[in-house]
């Protein structure tokens, strides 16, 4: 699985590794299958304070507020 986490550089996630994001004020852009030869399958456990949303989206304008903590993307 291929992933970018806001602040970080986008990343590949092999077959049996983990990784953690942080919570907060931290977007997750994007992230894939890495592969056109298989299907990808992984799975999420997401844990949030009581009463408060699991996720929230941020709109184009946040997005665009933040392009510069976006890692470069390869050309």
């Amino acid at each position: 699985m291929r992933m970018e986490l806001q602040g970080l550089p986008e990343r590949v996630v092999r077959a049996g590794e983990a990784f953690w994001e942080p919570g907060g004020n931290v977007i997750h852009y994007q992230d894939g299958n890495n592969r056109d030869d298989i299907s990808l399958r992984f799975t999420v456990t997401m844990l949030c304070e009581p009463d408060k949303p699991m996720l929230v989206l941020v709109d184009d304008e946040e997005l665009a507020q933040r392009k510069d903590r976006r890692a470069p993307r390869p050309s």
